[in-house]
């Protein structure tokens, strides 16, 4: 469950290495964020070597302090799926997407859930390791 404040894990090809959850996108009174919702980022960390490799106009997309969304992938909290098994991460990770749910990069380090793939399948293209 990721609540405000959350230091997040950024499992894409941006070059984002860490954020911070600033809102929890959707219902007025929900606070908390779970597996599949939507989330407000600031971007607190960045790889420069990867982000050396962008261009100059991402480069600036991508810098520290700047605001994005994002879609979470993987928390420490137990997953539970229908037929009783609980599937439990190592860390709370997000991906950047835009307004749609649709990934900005075209690659996602980490497994990733069956569920999300079926339910937004442009995130099954994306990532190598289902589970």
């Amino acid at each position: 469950m990721i609540q405000l404040g959350t230091i997040v894990t950024v499992a894409d090809k941006t070059g984002v290495i860490f954020g911070q959850c600033i809102k929890v996108l959707g219902n007025r009174k929900r606070y908390i964020g779970k597996l599949g919702d939507l989330i407000l980022i600031s971007v607190k960390w960045i790889n420069v070597k990867r982000i050396a490799l962008l261009k100059e106009k991402l480069q600036q997309k991508y810098s520290k302090g700047t605001i994005h969304r994002a879609l979470i992938i993987r928390t420490k909290i137990n997953y539970v799926r229908l037929a009783g098994v609980y599937i439990r991460f190592n860390e709370n990770a997000v991906i950047i997407v835009n307004k749609k749910r649709v990934p900005y990069s075209n690659r996602v380090f980490g497994p990733m859930l069956r569920e999300f793939c079926l339910k937004w399948p442009w995130l099954g293209c994306v990532s190598r390791c289902i589970v």
